[in-house]
C-alpha cells in the first residue's frame, strides 16, 4: 500500500465519484479506478459499491478512510516541521478575533524576537494556523486551546450620558437606551448577550458595526451605549471621551485563548503561543 494509493482512495471517499476525484489530482480517471482495484484485490474486501447517484463507501471503506486520513496527516505534518527545521523560515496566518486594539503591539514584539517569518492578519479562522479568540466563561474555552487572560467588561456611556458621572450602573437602568453591538465577531456578541440575560435584559442592538474603534466612535458621538472589554479599550476610550463603568447585576468577564487550527504545531505556532502567554503574564 502507497501513499499515492491512499491519496487517490481519500479523494474517491470525498467526491463519492471517480472523475471528480481524478479531476482533482491532476490524474487521469482510469488510472484512480486502477487503484481502487489494487487497494481492493490487496486487502481482500470492497471499499465502495455503486449507487445511482456515484460510489458510497462500504464498512471496509470506512475503516481503510479512518487509517488513510491520519497516515496523510502524519505525511504532511512531517513535511511541514522538517521544512521548517529546514530553513527557520516560513509563515503564520494569524485570525485575531479578539485584541484587535493589541495586535499590533504583539505582532511587533514577536516579529523582534522572532524575525524572518512572513506574518499574516486574517478576519475568518479558515486557512489560519491561529486563532485568537475569547470566551464567555473558563468552561467555553476550547479544548486544546491556551487560557491567555481574563479581563472585566464595562459598560461605556458618553460624556453627557445621565450615568456618566457614577462608577457602576445596572443593565436594567439601561434596558431603553440604544445600544452599539459587534457585527463582525460572534464570540463578542455570544458575550454580550451573556452578559444581558444574566441580568435578566434582553439585548436590542440599535446600530451594528464591524470593527471595535468604530464602536467606540459612536459612542463618543452620543449613539448609544456599548460593552467593551476594559483592559483592552480604556485608554482609547478615555482620549475618546467616552467612561467605562461597572456592571452591577451581571457576570462580566471574558477569557481570551488562542487555538492552534490545525493538527499540527508548528515551530512558529509553538513560538507565538509562548509570546503571547508571556505578553499576557506581564498584564496580569
Amino acid at each position: 500500500m502507497e501513499l499515492y494509493q491512499l491519496r487517490q482512495f481519500a479523494a474517491v471517499a470525498k467526491y463519492e465519484n471517480m472523475t471528480r476525484a481524478a479531476e482533482s489530482l491532476n490524474v487521469a480517471q482510469p488510472a484512480v479506478s486502477k487503484t481502487i482495484r489494487n487497494l481492493e484485490s490487496e486487502l481482500g474486501a470492497e471499499l465502495f459499491e455503486r449507487t445511482g447517484k456515484g460510489l458510497r463507501r462500504t464498512e471496509q471503506g470506512d475503516i481503510l478512510l479512518r487509517y488513510a486520513r491520519t497516515i496523510l496527516e502524519a505525511e504532511r505534518d512531517a513535511r511541514g516541521e522538517i521544512e521548517e527545521s529546514l530553513h527557520r523560515t516560513g509563515g503564520l496566518c494569524i485570525c485575531a478575533l479578539s485584541c484587535a486594539e493589541r495586535i499590533s503591539e504583539i505582532l511587533a514584539g514577536f516579529s523582534t524576537e522572532y524575525g524572518n517569518l512572513d506574518l499574516r492578519i486574517s478576519s475568518t479562522p479558515e486557512g489560519s494556523d491561529l486563532l485568537l479568540d475569547s470566551a464567555v466563561s473558563r468552561d467555553e474555552v476550547p479544548a486544546g486551546a491556551v487560557l491567555l487572560y481574563d479581563e472585566e467588561m464595562c459598560v461605556a456611556v458618553p460624556e453627557g450620558h445621565r450615568y456618566a458621572d457614577r462608577e457602576s450602573v445596572s443593565l436594567t437602568e439601561l434596558a431603553d437606551d440604544p445600544f452599539i453591538a459587534l457585527s463582525n465577531s460572534q464570540s463578542f456578541r455570544q458575550i454580550s448577550e451573556h452578559i444581558f440575560r444574566s441580568a435578566g435584559v434582553e439585548m436590542h442592538a440599535a446600530i451594528e458595526c464591524d470593527s471595535a474603534a468604530l464602536q467606540i466612535r459612536l459612542l463618543s458621538c452620543g449613539m448609544g451605549v456599548a460593552l467593551v472589554a476594559s483592559g483592552e479599550w480604556r485608554q482609547v476610550c478615555e482620549d475618546a471621551g467616552v467612561r467605562l463603568l461597572h456592571i452591577k447585576d451581571a457576570q462580566c468577564r471574558r477569557y481570551i485563548y488562542v487555538q492552534t487550527l490545525g493538527r499540527f504545531r508548528t515551530q512558529s505556532i509553538r513560538a507565538f503561543t509562548a509570546y503571547l502567554e508571556r505578553y499576557f503574564a506581564q498584564m496580569a
